[in-house]
Order: C-alpha cells, then sequence, then structure tokens
C-alpha cells in the first residue's frame, strides 16, 4: 500500500508540473523575433488516424504520424519599421516576410502583429508583386485576435464579427479557442511539453431575424514553448473520440534565419506545384504561392464546399518561374473552401480554412 501510495503521488507531481506549461507574451517575443524564422511543413492529402486524447486535467502523451512534408512556405521575422509599409501599420509590433522569384516576377508578402502582454493581435497584410516594369500592392486592414497570454490549460478566448448581407439579414461568426490538454508531443523536431487547443468555429445565416442556417467545425493544434506548432484538419467537421481520422497537418518550427534566405526560389521550378496557402486557417486574407516550370494558361479558382465558385484569382498565360497571388476572403462566410490551380495538364487542388 505504501509503494502504491508514493507511486500515485509520484504521478500526481508529475500531472501537476505538466499542468503548469504556460505560454507566455516573452515566449512568442521570441517565436516572431527578427533573426528567426519559420519553416512550414504540411501535407494536405493525408488518410489516416491520429490519437488525439480528451479534453482533461492530467498530463497525456501525443505522437505525430510518419508522413511526407513539403516545405512550402518560409517566413521570415523583420521589424515593422524594416518593411515598406510600416507606415500603415503604425501600430504593428512585429512583421513577417515571404519572398519568391521566378519568371520575371518577384511577389513578396508581408504579415503584421501587434502584440501586448496579453494578447497576440493581427492587423492585416500586403502582398507586392512586381513583373513587367510594374509594382503593385494589395493591403488587408483587419484586427483580429490569435491569441492570449498566458495561455496555459483551461485558458479561453472566443472572437466574432458579423457581415451584413441585406436590410435585417447578416452573417455571424464566432470562433472560440480552448486549451483542453497538455502533455509531451513527439514530432519532427524531437519530443516537447505541448499544450492542446481545440478551436470550434460557428458560422450563422440570419435573414429577417430567424436563424437560416448554422454551420460548426472543429480544429485542433499543438504549441510547445521551444516554438514548434502542428494544426491538425480532422476528416468529420465534429469529431468524436480520441482515434480520429485526418485529412491534413501542418508543422512549423522557428529556427535561425540562415544566410541568403531571401534568396531562396531563384532557380527555375522543374515540375508545377501549388503550395498550401499561408496562413491556413486565416482571417480574413492568405497567401497562396505555386510554380511553373515553363510557360503555361494558368487557372487559379477559389470554390465552396458545394463546388460554388467564389473567386478567380488568376485566369491567362503566365511564365515559368514562382508565383505568388492574394486571396481575401472578407466578403465570405468561416469554413472550408478549395483552391484549385489548373497548368496545361496539371490540377492541384488545396483546403483553405477561414476563421472570423
Amino acid at each position: 500500500m505504501r509503494i502504491a501510495a508514493i507511486l500515485l503521488f509520484t504521478v500526481m507531481l508529475t500531472s501537476l508540473a505538466l499542468s503548469q506549461i504556460s505560454l507566455t507574451s516573452s515566449d512568442v517575443q521570441s517565436f516572431y523575433g527578427p533573426g528567426k524564422s519559420w519553416r512550414y511543413l504540411e501535407n494536405s492529402k493525408l488518410s489516416t488516424t491520429l490519437n488525439m486524447g480528451t479534453p482533461s486535467s492530467l498530463a497525456q502523451s501525443w505522437t505525430l504520424p510518419t508522413i511526407t512534408y513539403t516545405d512550402t512556405v518560409w517566413m521570415d521575422n523583420v521589424l515593422p519599421s524594416a518593411t515598406p509599409y510600416a507606415s500603415k501599420f503604425p501600430r504593428a509590433t512585429h512583421a513577417q516576410r515571404a519572398i519568391q522569384t521566378g519568371g520575371g516576377t518577384t511577389s513578396t508578402y508581408y504579415s503584421y502583429f501587434r502584440m501586448t502582454t496579453d494578447s497576440l493581435i493581427s492587423l492585416g497584410d500586403a502582398l507586392r508583386i512586381q513583373r513587367g516594369g510594374t509594382d503593385t500592392t494589395e493591403y488587408t486592414f483587419q484586427s483580429s485576435l490569435y491569441m492570449v497570454f498566458p495561455f496555459t490549460y483551461g485558458k479561453s478566448f472566443t472572437s466574432r464579427d458579423s457581415i451584413p448581407i441585406a436590410p435585417g439579414s447578416f452573417i455571424i461568426h464566432r470562433s472560440t479557442s480552448v486549451c483542453d490538454a497538455f502533455g509531451t508531443l513527439m514530432m519532427p523536431g524531437g519530443t516537447f511539453q505541448a499544450l492542446r487547443m481545440k478551436q470550434t468555429s460557428i458560422s450563422q445565416t440570419i435573414y429577417g431575424g430567424t436563424q437560416f442556417s448554422s454551420d460548426t467545425s472543429v480544429q485542433f493544434s499543438f504549441i510547445t514553448k521551444e516554438g514548434y506548432f502542428a494544426d491538425i484538419s480532422p476528416k468529420d467537421k465534429n469529431p468524436t473520440g480520441s482515434t480520429i481520422p485526418i485529412t491534413g497537418l501542418t508543422y512549423y518550427s522557428v529556427i535561425a534565419t540562415p544566410t541568403g534566405i531571401a534568396d531562396q526560389g531563384q532557380s527555375l521550378p522543374t515540375e508545377p506545384i501549388l503550395a498550401q496557402n499561408y496562413p491556413n486557417p486565416f482571417n480574413p486574407a492568405t497567401a497562396i504561392s505555386y510554380q511553373l516550370p515553363s510557360v503555361s494558361f494558368v487557372t487559379l479558382k477559389v470554390y465552396d464546399v458545394l463546388g460554388k465558385e467564389v473567386a478567380s484569382l488568376v485566369e491567362g498565360v503566365q511564365s515559368a518561374g514562382n508565383h505568388m497571388v492574394r486571396f481575401d476572403g472578407s466578403s465570405v462566410r468561416s469554413g472550408v473552401y478549395f483552391c484549385r490551380l489548373q497548368a496545361g495538364s496539371f490540377n492541384e487542388t488545396k483546403k483553405l480554412i477561414l476563421v472570423k
């Protein structure tokens, strides 16, 4: 009995220690600090399962499945003052930049954030495209709450907005994120203590004061203090049980910026590729990158889950090289969308998740 009591006490102490995992403003300041980069790996065509565990106040352990990742995006952390659009985002304390060059086109994507002692807020983004003597920039100005600090077990936060569609009619979006579990996570970068975040998004359509439809979807994320993240896309909108089918896994790691990282993508691509959009999930805009090995007639369109075309982003002949375009989801409701690239005989589709 004494041995059993000691073992139980040890387990309780271990769980108590792990329950103190807390993501602070200082931790995230380090993630977004200049001189570091985000390496973004993803696979959005999975057909596997993952033991996600359950909401619990006791420590758990998770293991990401062994899959093939594609290095799709590299974002450099930069000072807002070092970007050409600092004056348009005067409240920004942090910024990120991605550059792609090829086929006579240079696309540069900037995202801006404001970090305080208790929150991380996205302020918007800018996409600059330089091609054939032209230089254009598109902007998005919309603040959204990314996280509150300290983020630890039991902490939750909610964001909400609405879009008017007619007199007396509108779409309401509400997203609630909660840290509902903690433990250890085994991933490509090693094994770390981690927090599990469950994000539940609800979109309701109101006509004349009466609810016409309501859609709910769930996504999971794992977060570590070392700067590793994993986003999990369940196959079902509302998964049940601990082991669930998943269709997508995105893995982020924060590393020191290698010398010359901005020169990536200078060589001519050898095959067509549609990269996963970044960020994903997004609100309200995201950048979509793709590469072409030769001159091609290209169409790049976004569809909703019913197959209805939401946006036509590209339609015409484009040169070989790396390309980047921006999709603004301000006028559509939260949910899952699909981006389809057609270039000659090549077809590729990626899933986009808009969370407002």
